[in-house]
C-alpha cells in the first residue's frame, strides 16, 4: 500500500511539473515575450505544432496559412513562436540586405540541411562572404559566357534524343529532359565530366525524383530534429525498408562523395581542367580547413540541388505557357530569327539577352518558378529592425517569400498568369520591375548561380523554341500550378508534370 502511494505522489508530481511548465511557457509566449505584441493568431505564436500541422499533416500547406494570416491580420505577422514575416515588396531589401549590412541565416532551418558546409547553408556572415567570395570567379558573367560551347554541346545532345521521338511520337516529361539537362551542365562545369543524365531514356526522371525527395525529408526533420540523430542509429537497411525514398538520397550523395575525391586526386595530381567549381576553391586563399572534402562535398550537393531543380523548372514554365499562347509563341519564334537565321545556328546569351521579348520570357518564367517558396529567416543579431510602427528585437527571425512579391497585385496583376508583356510595358515607362524579381534574393546572400541560370534558360529556350515543334500532351494548367510548398512550390502530387510530343524538327 505503501509502494502505491509513492507512485500517486510521483505521477502527481511528475504530471502537475509538465502541467506548471506548459502552463509557464503559455503564459512566456503570449504575454512576455518580446514577439508578445505582434499580430497573428494566438495559437501560432503559443505553438510551433501551428506550422508543423500545416507542413505535415495539411502537406505542405503553411505559405497559403501565412497568406491568410496577412489578409487578417495586415503586413507584419508573428507566424510561430520565434519568427515574423512581413508582406511588403518595399520592405524586402531591409531584411534580404547588401553584404555591408550584417544578416544572418537562421540555424533553425539550415541546421539539418543535407550539404551543411555549403555557401547556402552558412549561417554566420563573415563565414558567408569568404565562402561566397571565393566563388565569384566561378560564376561571374565573364566565366559563364566561356561555358556557351559546353551549354550548347549537351543541348545538341537533348535535341538528338528529341529527334528521335518525332516518328514514335514518343512522350516526354519535359521537367525531366530539363533536369537531365542542367544536371550534366552543372556536373561538367563543376567537376569537368558530367552525369550523362542525357544518354538514357529516363533522362533526369531519377535526379527529379531524388531532389524532390530531399526537400520532403528536410521538411520533416526541420519540425523533428531527434529523428535525424535516431535514424543515425538504425540500420541503413531497416532505414531503406521503412523509407525506400532514402535510398535514392543515399545513392546520390554517396556518387557526389566519390567524385569529389576523384576530382580532389585530379587536381593534386595537376590534370583537371581550371574552370571548375573545385579549381575556384582549392586555388582560392580560404583557408586549408575550407578546403577539405566535406566541404567540396557540400558546395557540389548544393549546386547540382539548387541550380538544376530551379533551372529546369523555369523552363518548363516558359514551354508550357508559350505553347498553350499560339500568338505569344510564334512572336517569340519570329524575334528569335532575327540572331538565328537557321534553326541550326548556335546564338549566344548576350545577343538573346538584347531581344526585348525574349528577355521578357525569361524574366517572367523565372518570377513564376518563384524561386525558394519555404521561407529563408534572416536575423539581424546586433540592431533592432524597424517596420513601421513596429519595432523587431535584435537577433528575431524575420522573413519574406517571394510568392508574396511575385503575386503582388499592385506590381503583377493578375499574378499567376504568364505575361511577358508586363515587362515590355514596364520597361517602356520606366519602371524597374526587376526589382521587384527576387526568386534568386538579393543582398549580400544573392544565389552564387544566378548568371550560370539565366544564360541556361536563355539557350535552353532559344533552342527548343526555334529547333522543334512541340505539342502538349495530357496537360493542363493544373500540372504547373503551385499546389503544396515543400522549399519549392509544386504541383497537384497525382500531377505528371508537363508532357510533350515532338511534332517536327524545324529546318528553316
Amino acid at each position: 500500500m505503501e509502494a502505491l502511494f509513492e507512485k500517486t505522489n510521483l505521477c502527481v508530481l511528475v504530471c502537475s511539473s509538465v502541467a506548471l511548465y506548459v502552463v509557464g511557457l503559455s503564459v512566456y509566449r503570449l504575454v512576455l515575450h518580446p514577439l508578445s505584441q505582434f499580430p497573428g493568431p494566438k495559437l501560432a505564436a503559443l505553438t510551433s505544432w501551428y506550422e508543423c500541422y500545416y507542413d505535415l499533416v495539411k502537406g505542405g500547406k503553411f505559405l497559403w496559412e501565412i497568406e491568410r494570416m496577412h489578409e487578417v491580420y495586415g503586413p507584419i505577422v508573428r507566424i510561430n513562436p520565434r519568427e515574423i514575416h512581413i508582406n511588403d515588396p518595399e520592405y524586402y531589401d531591409e531584411i534580404y540586405a547588401p553584404s555591408w549590412k550584417r544578416r544572418d541565416k537562421d540555424e533553425q532551418y539550415v541546421k539539418l540541411d543535407a550539404a551543411p558546409g555549403s555557401v547556402f547553408s552558412t549561417t554566420w556572415h563573415e563565414l558567408h562572404h569568404r565562402r561566397a567570395s571565393a566563388l565569384l570567379p566561378f560564376f561571374s558573367k565573364r566565366s559563364i559566357r566561356r561555358i556557351e560551347p559546353l551549354i550548347w554541346e549537351k543541348l545538341e545532345r537533348l535535341g538528338a534524343y528529341l529527334e528521335g521521338c518525332v516518328d514514335s511520337q514518343k512522350v516526354v516529361s519535359l521537367k525531366s529532359a530539363a533536369i537531365g539537362l542542367t544536371i550534366e551542365i552543372i556536373s561538367a562545369y563543376a567537376y569537368g565530366e558530367s552525369y550523362s543524365c542525357l544518354d538514357s531514356d529516363l533522362l533526369g526522371t531519377e535526379w527529379k525524383d531524388t531532389l524532390a525527395a530531399a526537400n520532403v525529408e528536410a521538411a520533416f526533420l526541420r519540425h523533428f530534429p531527434w529523428v535525424h540523430n535516431l535514424v543515425q542509429l538504425l540500420p541503413p537497411s531497416f532505414v531503406l525498408f521503412l523509407k525506400p525514398s532514402l535510398g535514392l538520397l543515399t545513392r546520390w550523395q554517396n556518387q557526389i562523395n566519390q567524385q569529389t575525391a576523384m576530382v580532389c586526386q585530379r587536381y593534386w595530381d595537376g590534370t583537371l581542367p581550371p574552370d571548375t567549381l573545385f579549381s575556384a576553391i582549392l586555388e582560392s586563399d580560404l583557408p586549408p580547413e575550407e578546403k577539405e572534402p566535406w566541404r567540396l562535398n557540400s558546395e557540389a550537393q548544393n549546386l547540382l540541388h539548387a541550380g538544376s531543380e530551379t533551372t529546369a523548372k523555369t523552363l518548363e514554365l516558359c514551354i508550357f505557357h508559350l505553347i498553350q499562347d499560339k500568338s505569344k509563341l510564334h512572336r517569340l519564334k519570329e524575334e528569335l530569327k532575327t540572331v538565328m537565321p537557321e534553326p541550326t545556328t548556335p546564338v549566344t546569351w548576350q545577343s538573346l539577352e538584347s531581344l526585348p521579348y525574349m528577355a521578357a520570357c525569361v524574366q517572367e518564367g523565372i518570377r513564376l518558378q518563384m524561386g525558394i517558396t519555404t521561407r529563408s529567416p534572416r536575423i539581424a543579431p546586433h540592431e533592432d529592425l524597424h517596420y513601421q510602427d513596429w519595432r523587431i528585437p535584435a537577433g528575431t527571425p524575420v522573413s519574406m517569400i517571394s510568392w508574396f512579391i511575385h503575386t503582388n497585385e499592385r506590381l503583377f496583376p493578375n499574378g499567376l498568369a504568364f505575361q511577358p508583356e508586363r515587362w515590355i510595358r514596364a520597361s517602356e515607362a520606366g519602371f524597374r520591375l526587376d526589382k521587384y524579381q527576387t526568386s534568386f534574393m538579393r543582398g549580400g546572400r544573392q544565389c552564387s548561380g544566378i548568371n550560370l541560370a539565366y544564360c541556361q534558360v536563355n539557350l535552353s529556350l532559344a533552342f527548343l523554341i526555334r529547333r522543334f515543334e512541340l505539342e502538349l500532351y495530357k496537360t493542363t494548367p493544373r500540372d504547373v500550378s503551385p499546389d503544396w510548398d515543400c522549399f519549392v512550390a509544386y504541383p497537384p502530387k497525382d500531377s505528371y508534370g508537363t508532357r510533350i510530343r515532338v511534332k517536327a524538327v524545324v529546318r528553316d
